[in-house]
């Protein structure tokens, strides 16, 4: 008489994860985590509205024009006023220094976000948008 096994009679091997796969996983999870939110901050909405820039409570790029000449304040920050396109003004505070190009821009775009508790726009960079000296030139040349 033979005997036959069946699957059923064998010892069935179960996974076990081991630290290393443990620790491997938990770096996956740490940086798909990471990487959602610095995704999510990347993606910020562009306004060229005061009052909406106000209003939204997150981190845009405010688009607008110069509305003072700008200077420093007691504490080494540079301060100046955006107006938009609707006359409105919000003070933009910026922990750097002052753009080169600043006195001769035409617009400027603050990234960064409005803090009810200061009454300012805390910017975290500035984008300073300046004539160029090319299309100057041409409308010279088209005279």
């Amino acid at each position: 008489m033979t005997t036959t096994t069946h699957d059923r009679d064998l010892p069935r091997k179960r996974f076990a994860p081991k630290p290393l796969h443990l620790a491997g996983v938990g770096i996956i999870l740490v940086a798909i985590i990471y990487g959602a939110f610095g995704f999510q901050d990347a993606f910020r909405s562009y306004t060229t509205s005061v009052a909406e820039a106000i209003e939204s409570g997150r981190s845009v790029q405010l688009a607008g024009f110069l509305g003072s000449t700008g200077e420093y304040d007691a504490e080494g920050r540079w301060t100046f006023l955006l107006e938009d396109e609707n006359s409105e003004k919000v003070k933009i505070v910026y922990n750097g220094a002052r753009p080169a190009n600043f006195d001769h821009a035409t617009s400027i775009v603050a990234i960064g976000r409005y803090d009810p508790a200061s009454s300012a726009f805390m910017a975290e960079d500035l984008l300073v948008k300046c004539p160029s000296k090319y299309q100057e030139e041409l409308s010279t040349q088209s005279s």
